[in-house]
């Protein structure tokens, strides 16, 4: 999946950046598993531009926390984590 402007934390593990396919800020918390995968959340330009504050750091810590049952949730690259509508998109935008 093609996403713009990427910043990332690699201290807290996630990055933002915008994707075109998608037509919004998203921020990715990378998921330190077995085999590492990002689940994939969407911001506001607000949020997006405040990378580097403690707020975007607790806002990505939330998220993660949160997993799959935010409702910020957009899809996960793991499969077992998405419903079908999640699927479908993902499916859709990963080689955009």
């Amino acid at each position: 999946m093609l996403i713009e402007n990427e910043k990332f934390n690699r201290e807290k593990y996630y990055f933002v950046g915008y994707s075109p396919a998608l037509q919004k800020y998203i921020l990715a918390c990378t998921v330190t598993w077995i085999a590492w995968y990002n689940r994939y959340y969407e911001i506001s330009e607000k949020e997006y531009n405040s990378f580097g504050s403690a707020e975007l750091d607790d806002l990505a810590d939330k998220l993660y926390k949160q997993g799959c049952d935010s409702e910020r949730f957009i899809f996960s690259e793991k499969k077992e984590e998405n419903d079908q509508k999640q699927l479908d998109l993902w499916n859709t935008i990963r080689f955009v």
